[in-house]
């Protein structure tokens, strides 16, 4: 199991993490955006609401993660 935990974290690099968090954030955020532009004026959209609110902080935390390791990258390079 640590060689294949290894072997995952160097497929995954800090700018794939980014990306990652980024469209993690892009697909948690945009349903309930684009709800609000073409919905209709009188709705409640709770589900879409809950999705933001846990899809957002894990997108926070994967470019937490992505930048962290970007930064310990940069810094073993110097």
């Amino acid at each position: 199991m640590p060689d294949f935990e290894h072997k995952l974290l160097q497929r995954w690099t800090g700018a794939t993490f980014i990306k990652a968090g980024l469209l993690v954030m892009l697909a948690g955020a945009a349903p309930l955006l684009l709800y609000t532009v073409v919905g209709p004026a009188d709705g409640n959209p709770i589900g879409l609401g809950i999705l933001m609110v846990v899809a957002v902080p894990i997108g926070f935390l994967l470019l937490g993660i992505g930048a962290l390791r970007l930064l310990i990258a940069w810094l073993q390079r110097q």
